[in-house]
């Protein structure tokens, strides 16, 4: 079968008797027989001739013609036994029309998307096969009549014999006595009948002894035990399921007693049990254990059981409960589990039909109001064991609850003994498939705690208070958020509270100090407790910057580590202090460090390499070619333009921990920490590259400038940082003596980490 469809299944006789009818039948049998031929004529000369893509193509479009869809289900294995091809080969036709996107094949299902595409590719066998079939179906002749006539059967073989009869030759029946005759017909008649009877008490038979068989084998083999005792107990009959649960052999069930199986203790039960079903009309049912085997532990089973017509058998049906048992045992165990935990809840519990009586309840609340058992609670309402106006308030709430389908949490305040209680309590609804069933809930009395909150939010309200009229901004930040800001902060930045809560702290710093700022509020969150001070300019919302001294430490906010900054205005003398700093390390025109800084940072880094000769570092001098003749060509704002322009281009280029400065009129410094002289030689070539792509515009023209560069390498023998700044210097003077625009490498270098990299580029 290669596809689904529909079939018919008719006897062999009839069929046969059928095809010799030369009816309608017989017409189509011969054209298929005829169709067949043809394809298999066909077939073994597309196989000779034609390629396997060509073969393929016209078993998929012969499959097509009688299929509802475009889909087939066919493996390449079946496809290769009908073409009669290799596996392979079939896999590689497939591919090809795959790929020219004529089918989709996944395993085991071939999809038709390009008919017609198939048809241009297939052979003309193809066509002679379909035009043969289309000859041989789609025009057939209409049958030509027939005379009425019927199937043999009993009914009509006595009129068959009788026709049989009457075309017997006259000449013979003439030689015999009428009666002779007439007797001889009737044999004839009743012989046939009587064989036609025999075959269908054979087929009974037959249909009999299956039917036996089958159910013999159903009542072996059927999993649940089936047993047959007489009044003693003796096992008479016993089904393969009952000997492996009784531990016996089918072959000495005569010898065996069906009490010899079962525990003692339960042998008064079956007794009872046996003769009840050998006397009633009902069906008898027990529960018993059995002793266990070398093939089972011991088991409990159920049997159910009916007597014979006799009354001398008791036909039993045995049924392993021992899983149900268990799990019957389990349940018991959680429920008792479950009683028991409930009842050392420190608080009451109760659960509650449709009408407000108690299902259950736990012991805290049996006690509470006086009741020895919770079981003796069960079936009460509310109306039994409180006052009337309590009740109707809870029946009334069990009702809104119910009707809502929402849980209650609420707090009340009771007066006990004169003092005063928070009870806290939890109603919610029980639904079973969508019906409201009841109500269950819970209470405690939460006094300490519920007065602790308010005595810490009258703290709280104290501690605002506080925060919020202090001359000092504070706020909390954390994961990079504000969380709090008082009142006096946000005003000294020109916002409302509410519009900071919530809002990135580094979008109100200044672009220039998020660096500081975001390390500090790194370091709190990472837990350091240690008190940072440090100067921020924070953004007024008009605009222009504040300048700040800010105190930071860490705090806890909702459970977790945030940072708390103090912040106060800094006084326009400490702001013109802070600003004469910069000026003094600063370079004025390009904005860069100026010497004195640089040398600050060449001896910090000289010092960290001393105290750990990991911490390399290396230093470039650069120097921009030919700007003696820029200044003297174009004039100094031409100069002063380049000289901002190239400042700008370095900048672009440095890290966080790199500085660069201006050392002299067009001569500039760069400390590259933790960079070896193979790193800052690729620093230094992709620097000088892009200056050399750069030009500065100048009236009609563009002025192009290139730089040179020396780099060093501070060595464990420096004693001062002029001694890396010559080397440097002097691989500078080799960049401008070899032709300029170039980078050179000091040759006279000992550091282990740069051992082997000393080149000129």
């Amino acid at each position: 079968m290669q596809s689904a469809g529909k079939a018919y299944r008719i006897k062999a006789d009839v069929i046969r008797w059928e095809l010799h009818q030369d009816g309608v039948l017989r017409q189509l049998a011969l054209r298929y027989t005829q169709a067949l031929m043809t394809q298999m004529a066909q077939s073994i000369v597309c196989n000779r001739h034609h390629t396997v893509d060509q073969q393929l193509c016209r078993w998929l479009l012969l499959s097509l013609d009688r299929l509802p869809g475009n889909q087939l289900n066919m493996t390449q294995e079946l496809i290769a036994n009908m073409l009669g091809v290799r596996r392979e080969a079939v896999t590689e036709a497939a591919g090809k029309l795959q790929a020219a996107e004529l089918i989709q094949y996944r395993r085991g299902r071939i999809t038709v998307i390009d008919r017609p595409g198939l048809e241009v590719r297939v052979c003309e066998c193809y066509k002679v096969v379909k035009s043969e079939l289309d000859r041989l179906f789609l025009e057939i002749p209409p049958p030509l009549p027939l005379a009425p006539r019927a199937r043999p059967s009993p009914a009509t073989l006595r009129r068959r014999a009788e026709a049989r009869l009457q075309q017997t030759d006259i000449a013979e029946l003439a030689v015999q006595p009428r009666n002779t005759e007439h007797l001889v017909h009737e044999l004839q008649v009743h012989q046939i009948e009587l064989e036609m009877h025999n075959e269908e008490l054979r087929i009974a038979y037959d249909e009999a002894d299956a039917l036996r068989a089958r159910y013999a084998d159903i009542y072996d083999f059927e999993p649940i035990s089936y047993v047959t005792i007489d009044p003693e107990g003796t096992i008479l009959d016993v089904n393969l399921a009952g000997a492996i649960l009784l531990g016996i052999k089918r072959s000495q069930k005569g010898r065996k007693r069906f009490a010899a199986a079962i525990k003692p203790e339960y042998l008064p039960i079956f007794n009872q049990f046996l003769a009840a079903a050998l006397i009633s009309r009902n069906k008898e049912s027990c529960e018993i254990a059995l002793l266990p085997t070398g093939q089972r532990p011991e088991t409990m089973v159920r049997i159910d059981a009916v007597h014979d017509e006799a009354e001398q058998e008791c036909r039993m049906v045995i049924i392993d409960i021992s899983v149900e048992k268990a799990a019957e045992k389990a349940i018991l165990e959680r429920s008792q589990y479950q009683r028991a935990l409930l009842d050392n809840f420190p608080f009451s519990v109760w659960l509650k039909d449709k009408d407000s009586a108690f299902l259950a309840v736990n012991t805290p609340f049996a006690k509470n109001y006086e009741c020895s058992t919770a079981e003796a609670l069960v079936g009460k309402t509310d109306f039994d064991i409180t006052s009337r106006e309590n009740a109707v308030s809870r029946q009334n709430e069990d009702r809104s609850v119910r009707q809502g389908g929402t849980p209650q949490h609420t707090e009340k305040i009771v007066e006990i003994d004169g003092e005063q209680h928070c009870f806290e309590i939890y109603n919610s609804p029980i639904s079973i498939d969508g019906q409201s069933t009841g109500t269950m809930g819970f209470a405690r009395d939460v006094s300490e705690r519920h007065f602790a909150i308010e005595a810490l939010k009258e703290s709280e309200q104290r501690f605002r208070r506080f925060i919020e009229n202090i001359p000092l901004g504070i706020s909390i930040t954390q994961d990079g958020q504000i969380k709090f800001i008082n009142p006096k902060g946000a005003d000294l930045i020109g916002y409302n509270p509410e519009d900071c809560i919530g809002r990135d702290f580094l979008s109100l710093i200044h672009e220039a100090d998020h660096p500081v700022a975001k390390e500090v509020h790194r370091r709190r969150m990472a837990g350091d407790t240690s008190t940072a001070q440090y100067d921020v300019r924070i953004l007024h919302k008009q605009g222009h910057a504040i300048q700040f001294r800010v105190r930071a430490s860490a705090v806890e906010w909702e459970g977790r580590i945030a940072n708390m900054s103090i912040f106060e205005e800094v006084t326009e003398s400490q702001f013109a202090h802070a600003e004469l700093r910069r000026l003094a390390t600063t370079d004025s025109l390009t904005e860069l460090a100026n010497r004195r800084q640089f040398m600050e940072r060449m001896a910090e880094a000289l010092s960290r390499f001393h105290r750990d000769p990991e911490q390399i570092a290396s230093v470039l001098i650069l120097d921009i070619d030919h700007f003696k003749n820029v200044n003297d060509t174009h004039g100094h704002a031409t100069g002063d333009a380049a000289l901002c322009l190239f400042s700008s281009l370095l900048r672009d280029e440095l890290r966080r921990e790199d500085t660069a400065a201006r050392i002299g009129g067009d001569e500039f410094a760069i400390l590259l920490p933790g960079s070896d002289l193979h790193s800052a030689t690729t620093f230094a070539e992709r620097l000088r590259e892009k200056i050399a792509e750069t030009t500065v515009s100048m009236g009609n023209g563009k002025l192009a400038i290139a730089v040179s560069i020396g780099i060093a390498a501070l060595n464990a023998t420096d004693t001062t940082t002029d001694q890396a700044l010559a080397r440097a210097d002097a691989a500078l003077y080799s960049a401008k003596s070899a032709g300029r625009n170039r980078t050179e490498v000091a040759t006279n270098i000992s550091s282990k980490a740069d051992t082997g990299r000393h080149e000129s580029v």
